[in-house]
């Protein structure tokens, strides 16, 4: 088997997707109406947005884990298009921070 894509279920496919768009650099792929998906990056997976009608509240139980060059400089980025920052860890061997996406998914930015 072969990965497809990365799937988020949310209300809002297109508002959200736009926001990941902004925040991953790819432009939306296709928007099928109830999925759109980011165009395809060298850099990422398929990444797409499906239409539900009941979003769960609870904490996402699979998250993406984004890697950068400059952590604190990629952290105010995303906190300015509307990212919300839940807490930034240091460990010996690794820095990186948890957000949250303008629906409440989480995600971890890792410091390269």
């Amino acid at each position: 088997m072969k990965i497809h894509a990365i799937t988020i279920d949310t209300a809002t496919p297109q508002k959200l997707a736009a926001w990941w768009s902004l925040a991953l650099g790819p432009a939306i792929g296709n928007d099928y109406g109830q999925i759109v998906q980011l165009a395809p990056s060298p850099d990422l997976p398929l990444i797409q947005f499906q239409k539900i009608g009941d979003v769960p509240t609870q904490r996402n139980r699979v998250h993406l884990d984004l890697r950068t060059p400059d952590l604190d400089h990629q952290i105010q980025q995303l906190l300015r298009i509307g990212a919300t920052l839940v807490k930034q860890h240091e460990l010996p061997q690794i820095r990186y921070a948890t957000l949250l996406d303008p629906d409440g998914n989480t995600f971890d930015l890792v410091a390269e």
